[in-house]
């Protein structure tokens, strides 16, 4: 499979927030829903609401953002037993340890595990915080790493409260990457424009002291995925958000997955009175949920207007399924 891919360039910190108001909980992945909301507003500004409309989500299938290290790609760990072999070392523990450690896999190794191969690496393969794996080695090394920075909530009829902050910082040659899938139109006409825009505002939290802004590279050759021609299974690459007839008990029986609530405020707002307004919650399948093959899986766009809004505000679930091949669930 070919995907279209937009490298997002870090040139400041990077901060994401999981939906606390002091900023305690922090997410380690830019997931597809944030992005495509983001897309959709810049895009909104650029090119008007008699162009941009709710059919903007539909024209494009996106997926989380996954951190890339010079010309290494990686992609989520898939919620399966690991077909994984660390060599020379015969504690079973430490080689569990380290497999559930994973977050991310280089694009050949996830390959390997899509077609149910046997992978050996070693342990210098493994990035110093142990959560990427690479056919290089990775000692000594994290391709982004989080530091601590303190903050304090001013309050005007008490006394100002510190907090802290935990924001993501990659290397020089690393940063986040999206696979994409639309037709060439859209992509330039539209997509790209937007994530200039994008790149110029930033993403995540605290974005107007300077946090999350990227320089998009729009790179001409594709990502190819050599992949299973008839999978016994599907591996989600972005948040999914299913329909009610595309769930049954069986399927999620057979399926291995984590669910991840998904929330926060409003932003991007004409009327600043709405800021402070929290969209609803609902509940999301994780980046790497893996479910049986034979399921027509699409999402859907879910409508997570807060009561008394004057206008809709969306949630995109519509994801990105790759197949795959796997002998045992997690």
């Amino acid at each position: 499979m070919e995907f279209r891919i937009v490298k997002l360039k870090f040139i400041a910190p990077l901060l994401l927030s999981k939906g606390s108001a002091d900023y305690t909980f922090i997410d380690e992945t830019l997931h597809s829903d944030t992005i495509k909301n983001a897309l959709f507003a810049c895009a909104l500004h650029l090119f008007g609401n008699h162009q941009i409309n709710e059919s903007f989500f539909s024209r494009f299938t996106l997926s989380s953002a996954f951190p890339f290290y010079d010309q290494d790609f990686f992609l989520p760990k898939p919620f399966i037993r690991l077909n994984l072999t660390i060599n020379n070392t015969s504690d079973s523990y430490k080689t569990a340890k380290k497999k559930k450690k994973l977050m991310w896999l280089e694009r050949s190794i996830f390959e390997s595990e899509c077609n149910g191969r046997i992978v050996n690496v070693e342990d210098e393969n493994f990035s110093a915080s142990g959560k990427l794996l690479s056919r290089r080695s990775l000692r000594g090394r994290n391709v982004y790493r989080f530091e601590e920075q303190q903050r304090v909530k001013v309050n005007y009829t008490a006394d100002s409260e510190p907090f802290f902050t935990m924001q993501m910082h990659f290397e020089p040659n690393a940063g986040l990457y999206v696979l994409v899938r639309t037709d060439d139109e859209f992509f330039n006409t539209i997509l790209k424009p937007a994530f200039r825009l994008l790149g110029d505002s930033g993403v995540g939290s605290y974005r107007n002291v300077g946090n999350g802004h990227f320089l998009p590279e729009f790179p001409e050759e594709k990502l190819t995925l050599h992949l299973p021609q008839n999978g016994n299974a599907m591996v989600c690459l972005s948040l999914y958000c299913p329909l009610r007839e595309e769930l049954s008990e069986s399927m999620l029986r057979a399926a291995s997955y984590q669910l991840i609530k998904r929330g926060g405020y409003l932003s991007s707002v004409e009327d600043e009175q709405y800021m402070s307004w929290r969209k609803k919650s609902i509940y999301m399948f994780q980046e790497g949920s893996v479910f049986p093959a034979g399921n027509n899986l699409i999402g859907k766009l879910a409508d997570v207007t807060p009561d008394g809004l004057p206008h809709k505000v969306y949630r995109d679930g519509q994801a990105l399924f790759i197949p795959i091949n796997i002998t045992s669930h997690v």
